[in-house]
C-alpha cells in the first residue's frame, strides 16, 4: 500500500474550489487556504486500506477536476520524483477493482456461493 498525497495548485479560481474540498475533507476554509497557499496536501490516503477512503479520495479529485483545479499527486512523498498522474491513479483503482472482483470469483468457486 501506499501514501496518495493529494495538492491543490493555487490560482484566481480558488474560491470555487473551497466548497468542494470543505465537502469531501471536512477541513475548515482557513485550513484549506494555509494548505493551498503552502502547497501542503489537501488530502492523504493510504490506497486500498479502506474503501471509503479510496471512494472519497476519487470523488474529490473528480470533483475538483470539473471545477477547474489544477492538481498535483504524490506517492508517498512531496517531491518532484514521486509525483503521479491522475490516469496513472485511475488506473490503479481500475485494476484494484478488477483484482477484487477475480478474487471474489475465486472464492465462490473454491468455497461456493453463500
Amino acid at each position: 500500500m501506499s501514501v496518495m498525497l493529494l495538492v491543490v495548485e493555487q490560482d484566481e479560481n480558488q474560491m470555487k474550489y473551497l466548497p468542494v474540498i470543505r465537502k469531501n475533507t471536512n477541513l475548515g476554509f482557513s485550513e484549506i487556504k494555509q494548505r493551498i497557499e503552502n502547497g501542503s496536501p489537501i488530502m492523504e490516503c493510504n490506497l486500498f486500506k479502506d474503501d471509503e477512503d479510496d471512494i472519497k479520495l476519487n470523488k474529490l479529485i473528480n470533483e475538483l477536476i470539473s471545477v477547474g483545479a489544477k492538481i498535483r499527486l504524490f506517492d508517498g512523498k512531496l517531491v518532484e520524483s514521486k509525483e503521479v498522474s491522475v490516469e496513472y491513479l485511475m488506473n490503479r483503482f481500475d485494476r484494484y477493482k478488477e483484482i477484487q472482483s477475480q478474487n471474489k470469483m475465486l472464492d465462490d468457486l473454491m468455497y461456493g456461493e453463500d
